[in-house]
């Protein structure tokens, strides 16, 4: 069996509770902690292939990409960021460039990430992300990703109720109010596009999707519009049959072989929200009791084997 490689920072609760299952299936994993490198770790590439930390890297099987740690956005980066802007940017590009490269050759070898690349950049390309699912024929709520003025006042009288949100992520979900829709406020369109999307009401749920099933759901009670902002009770759900098919659909579309799918039960059934990439779910399991690293874990040795 090839080695199974973790690419995250080595504090992460999600990529722990993975390499404690992993430990306990006899499969200690690789280990590339990416918020040591490059200040402590070490990684290296030549004609002899890749090394960590003066170690050649083995033959892996398959990857479980946590994150790259590259935002220069980041707490860890606050100092830098105020001091040398552009000297921080450049250097979170390098590390980015490296550790992709790292990425794509372990491909190119017959590795197995999850989630690849291409994947991963959904998290912050929610346009591209939305035509996938619409293109899947799966339920996903009415949307306008747009710098127009005119656009958005239309979009928002042919849907009722919106609300709105960076294309990129990063931030909370934000209702459109009458003042949103004034010539001052829409003038901000000319810093940035936003993404508009039609006001499902209804029951947040979080389904894990690994492989091709849903192994964990709940529903995720909160009184703020986005339960990111105060969230209040997490408790286990069933899902109706089709929610459990749109979940998974959602995870095929967007060629996720794990995700954390965002899904609103409505009065008028469901819709499909979005598929995160690389969803925190250690939080999630102590509140519902519910294994999500446990089945991830067992995907990835079945990858590497």
């Amino acid at each position: 069996m090839r080695s199974v490689l973790i690419l995250g920072a080595y504090d992460d609760p999600q990529a722990l509770r993975v390499a404690q299952c992993l430990r306990a299936s006899q499969a200690a994993p690789i280990w590339c902690d990416t918020a040591a490198f490059p200040e402590k770790d070490r990684l290296s590439a030549g004609n002899s292939g890749w090394r960590l930390n003066d170690e050649p890297v083995p033959p892996v099987g398959a990857v479980y990409l946590r994150g790259f740690e590259c935002n220069p956005s980041a707490s860890r980066y606050a100092e830098d960021f105020e001091s040398r802007p552009r000297g921080l940017l450049a250097q979170m590009d390098e590390k980015r460039s490296m550790l992709s490269s790292f990425v794509l050759t372990l491909e190119g070898e017959g590795a197995v990430v999850v989630n690849g690349l291409m994947a991963n950049a959904q998290h912050t390309n929610k346009p591209y992300q939305l035509a996938l699912l619409r293109r899947a024929g799966l339920p996903v709520p009415d949307w306008l990703a747009t710098n127009d003025p005119e656009e958005v006042r239309s979009f928002v009288k042919a849907v009722g109720m919106a609300v709105y949100k960076p294309l990129s992520g990063g931030a909370t979900v934000r209702k459109v109010d009458p003042e949103d829709l004034t010539d001052k406020r829409l003038a901000a369109l000319q810093a940035a596009p936003v993404l508009f999307q039609e006001l499902a009401e209804g029951v947040s749920i979080r389904a894990y999707v690994v492989g091709r099933r849903v192994v964990a759901a709940a529903a995720i009670r909160s009184s703020e519009l986005d339960y990111r902002r105060g969230e209040e009770t997490v408790e286990l759900i069933r899902l109706a049959p089709e929610e459990r098919r749109a979940a998974v659909g959602a995870a095929r579309a967007c060629g996720m072989l794990f995700t954390g799918v965002d899904l609103i039960r409505t009065a008028k059934g469901h819709k499909v929200l979005e598929c995160n990439p690389s969803p925190m779910f250690a939080v999630f399991e102590e509140k519902t009791g519910l294994d999500v690293a446990g089945p991830l874990a067992n995907l990835l040795l079945r990858l590497a084997r």
